[in-house]
This record gives C-alpha cells, structure tokens and sequence, in this order.
C-alpha cells in the first residue's frame, strides 16, 4: 500500500509540476533571428502565447524643425530575447516572423545567453544618458569595472578604451557581442 501511494504521489507532483519526466524544464534566454523590422510585433506574438520575451529597445528625442518625439529605438535590430524552455521553444519555432534561433558556429541548439547578461543589458537600456549601441568586433578585454556614480551607477562591466577622452563600458551577450556606451571617466572605479 505504500509504494502504491507513493506512485500517487509522484504522479500529485508530476501534475503539479506540469511536467510528464518528473523533472522540471529550466528556463534559459536564447536570441531568435526575425524579419527586419518586426521586433516589436514578434515580441506581441510570443506575449500572447505566455511565453517571456525581451526586446531591447532605448527611448530617444527625435527633433525635427517643427517638435520633438520620443521613439522607441530598437538596439539589437532583427533580434528577440526569448527565455523559455525547450518545450515553448517548440511552439515559437512556428511563428512565420521568426527564421532561427542563434547558435555558436558548428552546432545547432540555440545558445544559452547568462541571466546576468540580460540583466545587465535591461539596466543599461533603462538607465544610460548616452546612445547605448551593439558592437561586433571582440574588443580586447579590459578589467573588470564597477560605475559608482551617475545614471548607471552600480552596472559592472568590462571597460574599453576607445580613446584617451571617452572610456567605454561593455556589457556581453552571448553569441551577438557587446552592448556599448560612453561614460565619464569620473564616474567609474
């Protein structure tokens, strides 16, 4: 009698859990290629299907001779962040927008972008006064630092010095490069 209510048991968590394996499927942040100019749609379609997604995005002024606007600029362009397990992946997989997910040169499973990479590319985006932009090339990797004052105060990254007056601050993401911007030197130890 007790192994049978042990198996009831295990089938109560197996239920509970939403999961046929017993073993809960972790969620991980994967970058999907999609068509020019449908971030935004793209991220509608997969919030719709209760699946998380992240796509950068930086506020700007736009000024034209007659007003100024806020936009909305897309940061990483023709990219979506999707932090799901590989059973939601299966139902992405056939939104028309999407082409692929990224993967590292010779494999073909989506590669696994940290949780502290997007974190700290969220923080960024939501707290840079500067242009924040993507850049591809590897840049020789600096120290470690850590912004104490200003809008960024508290990000860590690696610093890049692109000249003697403009030090920049990286943050890397997996697989895509570096998310770049300008900083005061004051505001960095």
């Amino acid at each position: 009698m007790n192994a049978k209510n042990s198996s009831l048991d295990a089938n109560l968590v197996t239920a509970v859990n939403g999961t046929d394996d017993r073993e809960a499927h972790s969620k991980r942040w994967i970058a999907v290629l999609v068509q020019v100019r449908s971030e935004k749609a793209v991220g509608k379609q997969l919030t719709k299907l209760g699946i998380e997604n992240y796509v950068p995005t930086q506020t700007e002024i736009h000024q034209w001779s007659d007003r100024k606007k806020k936009v909305e600029r897309i940061v990483i362009p023709s990219i979506v962040f999707i932090h799901a397990d590989k059973e939601a992946e299966k139902q992405f997989r056939y939104i028309s927008l999407i082409y692929k997910a990224i993967t590292y040169p010779g494999q073909y499973t989506a590669a696994t972008i940290p949780d502290h990479q997007i974190e700290r590319l969220q923080y960024m985006l939501r707290h840079a006064e500067s242009m924040v932009e993507m850049k591809d090339r590897i840049f020789q990797v600096g120290e470690t630092v850590h912004i104490a004052r200003g809008p960024l105060k508290g990000l860590e990254g690696e610093l890049c010095q692109v000249d003697s007056d403009k030090p920049m601050v990286a943050i890397r993401i997996e697989c895509l490069g570096y998310a770049c911007v300008n900083i005061s030197k004051t505001d960095l130890e």
